[in-house]
């Protein structure tokens, strides 16, 4: 199998619910409020999923670094993509990372899909999620994914990785975000088109 969810992270997302509920209930000053509506695509029909789903911030990589707002170390947008519409895509090589912008999940956000391809061998292509707290600034990086290396040689759509954002309190958000990774010292891999599946659509 090319794409390995890791199983922590369902624990990882219940240790961050069961803190929110606490500072919930604590005064902490965790807000219930949904997360701003985002326009809505179904990007993926073309590939069998009907699914309607929203960009991360800057996940389409059309336009300029500065634009899309990605934090990139070791890593560029570079031409072409998945599909004709793609003018550029994100590219990450060895020792790289991408991190998306700050954006809001709540519990009717359960998973994400995008498109991968491996352009040098060498390493596995890392997804992280980056959690901060509602209550205060910290910080928790967990592991989401691994796409083994040498398991995608051409583009191909992710499977939908779960987050269990499901086990998060009603009514609560979380700022997250998503960093690409190439922990290799050699290894190059392109990622496009991040989207964010929002279930209660449909």
């Amino acid at each position: 199998m090319p794409l390995v969810i890791h199983p922590r992270v369902r624990k990882f997302v219940a240790r961050v619910a069961a803190l929110t509920s606490l500072a919930i209930f604590g005064g902490a000053g965790a807000a219930f409020a949904a997360c701003p509506a985002q326009p809505v695509s179904t990007p993926f029909s073309h590939w069998g999923d009907d699914n309607l789903y929203f960009a991360v911030p800057g996940g389409t990589f059309q336009g300029t670094a500065a634009q899309i707002g990605w934090s990139l170390d070791n890593a560029s947008l570079t031409a072409g993509g998945p599909t004709g519409a793609d003018e550029t895509s994100l590219t990450i090589d060895g020792n790289g990372s991408a991190t998306s912008p700050w954006f809001c999940v709540d519990n009717t956000m359960p998973s994400f899909r995008f498109f991968a391809k491996e352009d040098a061998p060498g390493s596995d292509l890392l997804v992280e999620g980056v959690v901060r707290l509602p209550w205060g600034t910290r910080t928790f990086t967990y592991p989401v994914a691994e796409i083994r290396d040498g398991s995608m040689s051409s583009w191909g759509l992710v499977a939908p990785i779960t987050v269990a954002t499901a086990k998060l309190p009603n009514g609560t958000t979380l700022p997250v975000e998503i960093r690409f990774v190439v922990p290799g010292g050699s290894g190059s891999w392109s990622v496009d088109d991040v989207y964010i599946d929002p279930y209660r659509l449909g």
